[in-house]
């Protein structure tokens, strides 16, 4: 009996252990780990990422995608408190701001314009030191890039062109009937619809309860590619869920229901032991 109380407290322990080691992203993709912080890393784009942040370049595109832990007050200053130490510049506020709620937590969304070359799309979102930042930074001096993500307005439709009319209305004053019909191109983030005109490139897909929508002002450049690789690495970035404190609850119950076990085999050998005594002296005083 004890060692098959032995048997299954040892099996539970390693259930335990093993639940609490385990994630639920696919070990083959490539990511970048920073602590807790995975981060896809999108074929083509440079690894120059470091132990205090993650960060890949496309040279041929001008970009560069960040991410990195920030002590802030809120997610506004985490990121211009980011993309100062990325640019080695004090930076302005937000051209845009609005929240949005991923599946896994609150985000800012962010817009700013660095310089007359230079643009960051930001996101932003709590974790328990401070904040997570995800800054796309783009230096351009022909075009101006802006990447965002926005809750739909209208959760039944499977397009975002009511985000897409929204975004060039707010940020270029341009109405979605002023641009030249529509194009459907697929993606490795999915299908997106692109709008065109003479002096703005917007397009936008839906996933989930949100649109992502990408807007360029100026030369038309490689705005499919940005755009793909924002969509990635927001739906692909996750952090790891920190499971000790179920372990060590669960290590503790374990040992507790152990302890029990014993006790009760131990008092109840006791109790046979006595009563084994007690019919010995009876067969004695009988003879």
């Amino acid at each position: 009996m004890m060692n098959t109380i032995i048997a299954v407290a040892i099996m539970l322990c390693l259930l335990l252990a093993g639940g609490a080691s385990a994630s639920d992203h696919d070990e083959t993709l490539p990511y970048y780990r920073m602590g807790a912080v995975n981060v896809p890393i999108l074929e083509g784009w440079a690894n120059q990422s470091s132990a205090d942040f993650a960060q890949f370049e496309l040279t041929e595109a001008q970009a560069t995608i960040r991410t990195a832990f920030v002590s802030a007050n809120n997610g506004i200053d985490a990121a211009q408190a980011e993309l100062g130490e990325m640019l080695g510049m004090d930076i302005d506020g937000p051209v845009y701001s609005d929240k949005v709620n991923l599946a896994d937590g609150t985000w800012n969304v962010l817009a700013f314009d660095i310089d007359e070359a230079t643009t960051a799309s930001s996101m932003a979102r709590r974790s328990e030191a401070g904040f997570i930042v995800i800054n796309f930074v783009e230096r351009n001096p022909a075009a101006r890039t802006v990447l965002v993500a926005i809750t739909q307005a209208d959760e039944s439709r499977d397009v975002a062109d009511p985000e897409i009319a929204r975004m060039t209305e707010a940020l270029a004053g341009v109405g979605l009937t002023q641009f030249s019909g529509v194009e459907v191109i697929d993606l490795a983030s999915g299908t997106w619809r692109v709008f065109r005109h003479p002096e703005l490139t917007a397009m936008g897909t839906v996933f989930g309860n949100e649109s992502y929508v990408a807007l360029q002002e100026g030369q038309p450049g490689d705005l499919a590619t940005l755009a793909d690789a924002y969509n990635r690495t927001l739906l692909g970035f996750f952090v790891t869920p920190d499971n000790s404190h179920y372990l060590a609850l669960g290590l503790a119950v374990v040992f507790l229901i152990l302890g029990t076990l014993v006790f009760s085999f131990s008092w109840r050998s006791r109790g046979i032991q006595r009563d084994l005594a007690l019919i010995q002296q009876l067969a004695q005083s009988e003879d």
